[in-house]
């Protein structure tokens, strides 16, 4: 106690409270390139780009994504350019602006939502349509008589 040292390091709290597991692009910031992560995210910044998420990207109210997102779960709050492939749910909040597709089993979408895209409920796959040119069946007929 008075004078002595201790082995525990102090524990230091974000001014938002305990986020653990929680990676935050604070408003202001500007990141330009993709970003891949584990857990969860949270965008008050602006980020251009590719975002792929582990678990839930959470775009705040003061967020700007232009860029192509693929995670578990999508909660948007603020602005979204740009499709967003969740395969839980995407949830767009009141006061969100979305211009792009979206694609998930859930969507859930509140009063007071821009929405100008195209919406897909199912599982979220990256190849919905098969390629062009792949042979489905052959049909084996006999030779034609001259």
């Amino acid at each position: 106690m008075f004078g002595k040292s201790s082995d525990v390091a102090p524990r230091t709290m974000s001014p938002g409270g305990d986020r653990s597991g929680q990676s935050i692009l604070q408003e202001g910031v500007v990141v330009r390139g993709d970003l891949e992560a584990k857990g969860d995210v949270r965008l008050d910044g602006r980020l251009e780009g590719k975002v792929r998420v582990s678990d839930r990207l959470t775009v705040g109210s003061s967020g700007h994504v232009v860029a192509e997102i693929e995670a578990k779960d999508v909660v948007v709050m603020g602005k979204v350019e740009g499709s967003i492939t969740a395969t839980d749910r995407i949830e767009l909040k009141k006061g969100a602006h979305v211009e792009g597709d979206l694609q998930a089993p859930v969507l859930i979408v509140e009063e007071g939502v821009f929405f100008d895209g195209h919406s897909r409920m199912g599982a979220a796959s990256k190849q919905t349509r098969k390629p062009e040119g792949e042979i489905l069946s052959i049909e084996k007929k006999p030779p034609v008589a001259r």
